[in-house]
C-alpha cells in the first residue's frame, strides 16, 4: 500500500476538488440568501450569515476533500498559532516549502482554506450564542 503523505499531489484532483468546492460555496450563498429573503428585503445579519455558510461550505469541502484525497499536503503544515496584535486576532499557519512552485501554490491554498474554515465558524458561533442567550 502506498503512503499518500510521501507521494506528490495529484494537481488535477486538487483542481477538481477546488472547482467543486467553489461551485458548492456559490450555490450555498445563493440558496442562503434566497431562503432568508435577502433578495426581497436585504438586511446585514442574514447576509453575513449567508457568507459564513458559503465560506464554511467552500473551505470545509476543499480542506477535508484535500485532506482525505491528497493527504500529502498536510506534511507541509508545520504549526498553527493564534496571534493577538493589539485589537486584532490572527491565525498564523507556518508552512514548509517544497521547492516546487506548483506544490507551494497548493500548500498556500490548503493553508488558507484551513484558516478560512476556522474563522468562518466564529460568526456562526456568535449568532448561535446570541440566539440561545439573548
Amino acid at each position: 500500500m502506498v503512503d499518500k503523505r510521501d507521494a506528490k499531489p495529484d494537481f488535477r484532483r486538487l483542481r477538481l476538488i477546488q472547482i467543486v468546492a467553489l461551485i458548492t460555496g456559490a450555490l450555498v450563498l445563493l440558496e442562503s440568501l434566497w431562503l432568508m429573503g435577502q433578495f426581497r428585503k436585504p438586511e446585514l445579519a442574514p447576509i453575513v450569515m449567508a457568507f459564513a455558510f458559503a465560506s464554511i461550505s467552500f473551505s470545509g469541502l476543499f480542506y477535508f476533500g484535500a485532506l482525505l484525497l491528497e493527504g500529502s499536503l498536510q506534511k507541509y503544515i508545520l504549526s498553527d498559532d493564534t496571534v493577538i496584535k493589539g485589537d486584532n486576532v490572527e491565525m498564523v499557519t507556518t508552512t514548509a516549502e517544497s521547492g516546487d512552485p506548483e506544490i507551494d501554490k497548493w500548500i498556500g491554498t490548503y493553508a488558507f482554506t484551513r484558516n478560512l474554515f476556522g474563522m468562518s465558524l466564529v460568526p456562526i458561533l456568535i449568532l448561535i450564542g446570541l440566539y440561545v442567550f439573548a
